[in-house]
């Protein structure tokens, strides 16, 4: 004979810790103390690296631009020699 399928109880939900104001920003300051801070040389080095980068980038940006206008203006016969 055949058993019919049981249906699986469910979890019992964990208690729901109730905490107020106070405890929300213990909390807080407890997650802050495990966060590991960059340390200011490695800020400095990294704050200059994204200034570098963006430089490169428009200089890059700049010249694509100046050949495009370039081609455009050559193919539609608006620029240059006359």
């Amino acid at each position: 004979m055949a058993q019919a399928p049981t249906t699986p109880t469910p979890a019992p939900k964990p208690a729901v810790k109730k905490s107020g104001f106070v405890q929300y920003f213990k909390d807080v300051r407890s997650e802050i103390r495990k966060i590991s801070w960059a340390s200011r040389n490695e800020t400095l080095v990294s704050t200059v690296f994204v200034f570098l980068m963006v430089v490169v980038a428009a200089i890059f940006f700049f010249l694509v631009d100046l050949l495009l206008r370039s081609a455009v203006g050559f193919i539609l016969g608006i620029g240059g020699g006359q």
